[in-house]
Parts: C-alpha cells; sequence; structure tokens
C-alpha cells in the first residue's frame, strides 16, 4: 500500500539528507541515517554492516572523488510492508555524477531501501542497490 503524503514527504527529506550527508562526507551524521546493525550491500563486494562500516562510504567516495562527487535521486515510490506502518520499502534512482573537470555520468544505482520508523523520523534497516555503469 502506497505511504500517506506526510510519510512520503519525510522520507523525500530523508533521502536529500542521505545524498548531500554522504556528498559531504559527514560520515558520523549519515551512519546514524542507519539502524546499528544496517546493511548495504551492491556498492563494494561484500555488504558492509553496521556504523563503523558505514563510515567509510562517504569517507572513500570524498577521497576518491576529492569532494566532487554528487548523488541525485529520483523516481522515489513507497510501499508500506504488510501490515505495518512503520516500516516502508522505498525504491527510487540514484544517478551518480563526477564533477572533478565538469560534469560526467558515473553510474545509475537502483536502490531498493527498507527503512523503519524511529520516532518522528526514519532509518535504513537496509538498502540493496544495484549499479548500472
Amino acid at each position: 500500500m502506497p505511504v500517506t503524503t506526510d510519510d512520503y514527504v519525510s522520507i523525500s527529506d530523508f533521502l536529500g539528507r542521505y545524498c548531500w550527508l554522504v556528498d559531504s562526507n559527514e560520515e558520523d551524521a549519515w551512519s546514524a541515517l542507519w539502524l546499528e546493525d544496517g546493511v548495504f550491500t551492491g556498492v563494494t563486494p561484500e555488504p558492509l554492516v553496521g556504523h563503523e562500516a558505514l563510515k567509510t562510504v562517504p569517507r572513500n567516495q570524498f577521497n576518491l572523488s576529492q569532494g566532487k562527487m554528487r548523488h541525485h535521486y529520483g523516481n522515489l515510490h513507497c510501499d508500506y510492508a504488510e501490515g505495518s506502518r512503520d516500516e516502508v520499502r522505498a525504491r527510487y534512482y540514484n544517478n551518480v555524477s563526477m564533477w572533478k573537470s565538469g560534469g560526467s555520468f558515473v553510474c545509475m544505482a537502483l536502490c531498493d531501501v527498507q527503512l523503519v520508523r524511529k520516532g518522528a523520523g526514519w532509518l535504513i534497516r537496509r538498502n540493496d542497490t544495484t549499479l548500472l555503469t
């Protein structure tokens, strides 16, 4: 079942922060968007599990790109998990670009994210990403 308008706006804001924080190398704030045992698959050979492992994502991409990589998400759609309004499946495209010497396409990431409501916001349980290059 599609999410309410309020939840959609909240999740959209959350994902905007997700992109800004990873691009800004704010590893503590970015990893805090995840549950303590959050799982990120598809961007490294092995899944990244937990805050300490997740902190390597902003750090590594910032160092690789000299702070010039940008993530732009779109085509977001969200559905509640069966029987719960506190768990959401969010699917979206993340277009990744590089701006070291003018703009260039890096990849399109297909993101399938499990979110859990925590207080007034959301945390990521799992992000299964497929990179299209």
